[in-house]
């Protein structure tokens, strides 16, 4: 079972959500992409999230919600927890 919190929709519907594994207590993002581009559901550690080239507003809405700089360092990002 998986605790997801939306925190980024686009204007073409895709969806980004934080989430935390309720067996390993890993926190990921997962992007559900919109039905017209099928769907896909991929799924990213919150510090490859982070980390990636993607610097879009997705990117800035999860450090919104996390409440932290975009400079800390990957140790930190690593313990990121969602909200409840």
């Amino acid at each position: 079972m998986e605790n997801l919190q939306e925190f980024a929709l686009s204007s073409n519907g895709d969806r980004w959500y934080l989430g935390k594994d309720e067996t390993s207590l890993r926190t990921f993002v997962l992007h559900k992409a919109n039905e017209a581009s099928g769907g896909t559901e991929t799924r990213s550690d919150v510090q490859a999230f982070l980390n990636s080239d993607s610097k879009g507003p997705e990117r800035d809405a999860l450090i919104a919600i996390l409440g932290v700089s975009d400079d800390k360092d990957a140790s930190e990002q690593d313990s990121y927890l969602p909200s409840s």
